[in-house]
């Protein structure tokens, strides 16, 4: 089995980066999907152009590759982050502008990590991985088309109110789910191509886990989002939530469930989607 999640939590203080003035320029930002769902676009930062970014919507906050790190010459303070199961010793560093398409963001707090791992998952180079901390204003994903869109389209079908959270001053979204008719809370995570959810938050009796349960895959479920059902999934079961995630019952890649396009409504605190 494999479960291939990507985003990063910060347990350690850090402030999010502020939006530069003349971000929020109309237009459209192509993307490729790397293994089906990882969304991966070009950009630069700082004086560095042509550079690869994982738009990840779990990542907070943004992650910056060590090796871009030492490119562009910029040191910071160590401390540690979470990742889904662990911690380690991380340094921060400040970039003074993170760019792609229209979007632009200055002065930006990042965590530095090898991203290896998360290349050869993916297939692809990874320089950055950017979080909402860097896409804090409206915008939509739509997979079908694979372009990132600053703004909002006034016609997704489905609207799902979202709790806006942040861990150390970057923001995550938490969106509710029905699993037979139990509210899930779980962390919409466009780095993550299924879902996934932490076995001690799961009651028993709503899923018919057992102790000795020989798989950490669960037969497939019929999810719903508000009074939307979506795709059949499988879920998996993860291992207990770090301290940073510990208000989340889980972990949902929207792609995975037959999610065509979702819209970051910011200012009514809602996911505007749409399905196949």
């Amino acid at each position: 089995m494999r479960i291939r999640i990507f985003f990063v939590i910060v347990t350690a203080g850090i402030l999010g980066g502020t939006l530069a003035r003349g971000a929020r320029i109309p237009g459209e930002i192509p993307f490729k999907l790397a293994q089906g769902f990882g969304i991966v676009v070009q950009g630069g930062i700082g004086a560095v152009n042509n550079l690869t970014f994982l738009v990840d919507t779990g990542a907070v906050p943004s992650v910056l590759n060590e090796k871009v790190a030492s490119r562009i010459g910029v040191t910071g303070v160590s401390a540690s982050f979470a990742l889904l199961n662990e911690k380690i010793q991380a340094h921060y560093v400040t970039v003074d502008e993170v760019r792609f398409g229209s979007i632009r963001a200055v002065g930006i707090r990042m965590v530095v990590v090898d991203l290896a791992r998360y290349e050869r998952l993916l297939g692809t180079r990874i320089d950055a991985i950017i979080g909402l901390d860097i896409l804090a204003q409206n915008f939509a994903i739509d997979y079908k088309r694979r372009k990132l869109t600053v703004g909002l389209s006034g016609s997704a079908q489905h609207v799902t109110p979202a709790e806006i959270l942040t861990s150390s001053g970057a923001p995550y979204w938490v969106l509710p789910i029905d699993l037979r008719g139990h509210i899930f809370r779980v962390l919409l995570d466009t780095g993550a191509d299924n879902l996934a959810l932490f076995a001690k938050r799961i009651p028993k009796s709503v899923l018919d886990l057992r102790e000795d349960a020989p798989t950490r895959r669960l037969q497939p479920l019929l999810l719903m989002m508000g009074n939307t059902p979506l795709k059949k999934q499988s879920a998996y079961l993860l291992d207990d939530s770090p301290d940073a995630l510990q208000q989340i019952d889980g972990v949902l890649g929207p792609s995975a469930l037959g999610i065509t396009r979702i819209e970051f409504d910011w200012g009514h605190k809602c996911l505007r989607w749409e399905t196949e």
